[in-house]
């Protein structure tokens, strides 16, 4: 044995000896004489407790006892007192071996052999499977996945019940009817000029720009303060639940900041209030006035709907000057806009919201026209469906083909003919009562998406088992690393037993460099830093006036950014913790005090010392998490620091 391993061995066996002496010793000389066996108050015997703490026989009788200890409630006030330091000592090292034996008796526990999908795995493997976009977290789709430490895919927590099973069924209907739709949804565009949106045509104002000789076209101007339509009902025609889908958004538009003020944000949602709307999309706007920018976005919408536009008040001078200006103006229509040059010409007698250079006194969005076009259907979407549906004329061998292939994707695994006896049955059932051949093989489909083995990871066999099979393997890698079922590469390589040895640090590698693995980046760290929190305790407008919505989004979004850069570039680990860069949008790199970058969304931005903004714990949603909103909270942070980046909670403090 190297000299250096039995150094180390030796030391250990010490250092527990040392321990156990110090804890025996504190129990002899403070607890046992009411606690042993000359007395039993409240007929506890301390010195029968098992000291087995992997087993847990009296894990709950010792975590009471710690508790007492540490209010001051043991040893009575009429005894001889232990010191601060005895009692600190005695504490963290009960402490630790309740923390040791729980986290034993979690790893010897047998494996959870069916794992239920959580809500965004469901939503993942449904578009993965069929190209259908679905929403499980709108209301009266699937049940909240119960959370624990701020992770919603602990196995053990994902419980299935009775009210969970009638969603699945809900849920298979909605996605199948998406997939395979009655009648496909016609994809239509409609654009609507600035003069449509604010003008009511423009012609009138039109008339006044021709008196004038003002040749530049009419242009809408977006303030804080009111919300003004984005997206009404009827802009697409008849658009019902079948309408829901892919819609993709082009607007033409530019922004005007004050002086040393910040880009124009806009917000774009349904609305929640007259000023403000509940954000969808987030864009900010900054390209100038004379440089207007078409920014293009994609977005699932559940239709019918409504959308709003809203410019988010980044500023107490915004949220002053949007409200006055909104007030001042008597008639919608009686502002007219084409320049910021041109508006004291146009409109000599309302407020006027620039100065004599152009410069605006509050942040503004000038929109010039918006865009919409759908639903759409990617081709990559439809290639999931194709040869999902039998021919019509199909007999019962090529019907039973088709399910069976289907299934192998669904379930993840081979699928042996005899599973899918009960499934064919109801199909040739519905066909003998009537129904289309198309109807019933919807209902062995709706069958296989609400079998346990589409709503579960299923694992194991009667018989115990080491290791996994090369399929559940594939599960495990796509389940962790892309919220989703494995793709037919990787269904591919489980199949030929290739994920063993460089085979599998290759399929790790490709699955690392896809695009899904976004999907990690974003559930991960926000679950892990439990960003969901962010916003719970907002900060005093009195304290902070420029605290604002769309700064609380920024800095909640800013830790993912800051992971998802850190990943896929494969930077060191202490960049957790130090580093000499950040990301940030404009809106976070105002806050901070930073250069701005050129364009909007999040970039790398280089920090100096002085900076102070490198890493986690400096960023504005750890700040915030860790206080409450109106003081910093040091112990709050010592314990958030200890919980989630060494994984370590510390004792209760004392009394």
């Amino acid at each position: 044995m190297p000299r250096f391993i039995s150094i180390f061995l030796l030391a250990a066996i010490v250092g527990f000896s040392h321990a156990a002496e110090a804890f025996e010793g504190f129990l002899q000389k403070h607890c046992i004489a009411c606690h042993g066996p000359k007395k039993s108050k409240g007929d506890l015997r301390l010195d029968q407790l098992s000291r087995d703490f992997k087993s847990g026989v009296d894990g709950q009788v010792w975590a009471e006892v710690v508790e007492k200890i540490n209010a001051g409630e043991m040893p009575p006030e009429d005894v001889a007192q232990p010191t601060a330091d005895e009692i600190g000592k005695v504490i963290a090292q009960l402490d630790v071996r309740i923390r040791e034996g729980r986290a034993a008796r979690m790893a010897a526990r047998p494996a959870v052999a069916h794992y239920r999908l959580s809500r965004q795995e469901y939503q993942n493997t449904v578009y993965d499977l069929l190209g259908v976009r679905y929403d499980p977290a709108k209301p009266g789709e699937l049940n909240e996945d119960t959370l624990w430490h701020g992770y919603e895919r602990i196995g053990s927590q994902l419980s299935l019940s009775s009210s969970h099973m009638d969603r699945y069924y809900r849920a298979a209907e909605i996605v199948l009817d998406r997939a395979f739709p009655a009648t496909v949804a016609e994809t239509r565009k409609v654009r609507k000029t600035a003069a449509e949106l604010r003008y009511g045509g423009g012609e009138k104002q039109q008339e006044a720009l021709d008196r004038l000789g003002i040749k530049r076209p009419l242009r809408y101007l977006l303030f804080p303060g009111r919300v003004q339509p984005a997206l009404s009902g009827n802009w697409l025609g008849q658009t019902g639940p079948e309408h829901s889908g892919l819609y993709k958004l082009r607007l033409q538009a530019s922004g005007i900041r004050p002086p040393g003020g910040q880009p124009a944000h806009l917000s774009i949602g349904k609305r929640t209030s007259e000023e403000t709307v509940a954000g969808l999309l987030e864009l900010d706007i900054t390209a100038p006035e004379d440089k207007p920018q078409v920014y293009e976005l994609e977005v699932f919408l559940e239709m019918p709907t409504q959308l709003h536009f809203a410019v988010v008040a980044t500023d107490v001078i915004d949220r002053r000057g949007g409200a006055a200006f909104r007030n001042a103006i008597a008639s919608r229509n009686a502002y007219i806009f084409t320049h910021s040059s041109e508006t004291l010409l146009l409109n000599p007698n309302a407020p006027q919201m620039f100065d004599d250079k152009g410069n605006g006194i509050f942040s503004t969005v000038i929109l010039d026209w918006v865009e919409w076009e759908g639903p759409l259907v990617t081709a990559t979407e439809k290639s999931r469906r194709h040869g999902v549906l039998p021919p019509e004329d199909a007999s019962a061998d090529v019907v039973a083909e088709h399910l069976q292939r289907f299934a192998e994707r669904a379930w993840r695994r081979a699928v042996q003919p005899e599973e899918l006896k009960n499934y064919l049955g109801s199909y040739h059932a519905a066909i003998q009562h009537g129904e289309k051949p198309a109807t019933a093989y919807r209902i062995a489909l709706q069958g296989v998406l609400t079998s346990r083995h589409f709503i579960y990871l299923v694992e194991g066999d009667p018989q115990p088992r080491e290791h996994l099979t090369d399929q559940e393997l594939a599960s495990r890698l796509s389940y962790f690393l892309w919220s989703s079922m494995p793709d037919d590469a990787l269904f591919t390589a489980a199949k030929d037993g290739a994920l063993k040895g460089d085979n599998l640090k290759q399929t790790v590698n490709r699955m690392l460099a896809d695009d899904r693995i976004n999907r990690f980046i974003d559930d991960f760290s926000r679950q892990w830093l439990q960003l969901h929190r962010v916003g719970m305790f907002p900060p005093d407008k009195k304290l902070y006036p420029d605290y604002d919505d769309w700064l609380e989004i920024s800095m909640r979004n800013e830790p993912v950014e800051y992971f998802r850069e850190l990943l896929t570039k494969n930077l060191t680990i202490d960049s957790l913790l130090d580093s000499n860069w950040t990301m940030a949008n404009p809106r976070l790199c105002d806050f901070y005090g930073l250069p701005e970058p050129k364009t909007g969304g999040f970039q790398r931005v280089a920090l100096k010392p002085e900076n102070h903004r490198g890493g986690l714990l400096t960023m504005g949603a750890v700040l915030g998490l860790t206080s409450d909103g109106t003081r910093h909270r040091p112990v709050h942070r010592g314990v958030w620091i200890s919980e989630t980046i060494f994984n370590k909670t510390p004792p209760p403090p004392p009394a």
